[in-house]
């Protein structure tokens, strides 16, 4: 995989994951301008069959108004994930979102101190849901990535490249148990020397 050309990111760097929020958003967004739509057109109905307006003025009024409740939440889930794209590199993390401006999010690596990852009722259900990314310091700062497919792996992706630039290799304790041995049999020979010298 390419770094795409809108990440400020290195020449040296390579992609470990991308990603962008997940299909069923846009699903989401035409069910509900399709039930808001309905539900004009139900108003603009019952208005006209009523007498209250005239028929042909909530034609006139209901159907734009109709269209218009069905493409702002159908459109803005559209555009939304359209617009939004997730990139995980060796070295950072970068969030692209916006559709007349564009904005441009990068979470070095080597700066992020906590990953976590959230899923509600239905994102338990059908697997999806946000990571959220942390950093550290007084200037610390929170990047989210929404409605992702899959966020238990997106999530073990970013704490791994994230543990791998801090130089963390793995969570276990470093050396071999036969070292250890000898570091404690070492140690308890220093004490009975010393416990042995006291008068």
């Amino acid at each position: 995989m390419t770094v795409p050309d809108w990440a400020p990111a290195g020449a040296d760097e390579t992609v470990v994951w991308q990603g962008q929020p997940r299909q069923r958003v846009v699903h989401l967004g035409v069910a509900v301008g399709v039930v808001v739509a309905v539900v004009v057109l139900a108003g603009t109905a019952v208005a006209a069959s009523s007498g209250a307006v005239p028929a042909t003025l909530a034609a006139a009024v209901g159907v734009p108004t109709a269209l218009l409740a069905f493409a702002v939440p159908a459109g803005g889930a559209w555009l939304w994930r359209r617009s939004t794209r997730y990139v995980l590199t060796d070295a950072a993390l970068y969030h692209r979102t916006g559709v007349l401006s564009l904005t441009v999010t990068e979470l070095r690596l080597g700066k992020i101190q906590n990953t976590s990852y959230s899923q509600g009722v239905f994102g338990t259900l059908f697997d999806h849901g946000t990571v959220t990314v942390d950093t550290a310091g007084s200037q610390g700062a929170e990047l989210t990535l929404r409605q992702l497919d899959g966020p238990k792996s997106v999530h073990q992706r970013v704490a791994e490249a994230a543990g791998s630039a801090n130089g963390e290799h793995g969570e276990g304790i470093p050396g071999s148990l036969a070292g250890w041995q000898a570091v404690r049999a070492e140690v308890r020979r220093v004490r009975a020397a010393i416990v042995g010298q006291r008068p």
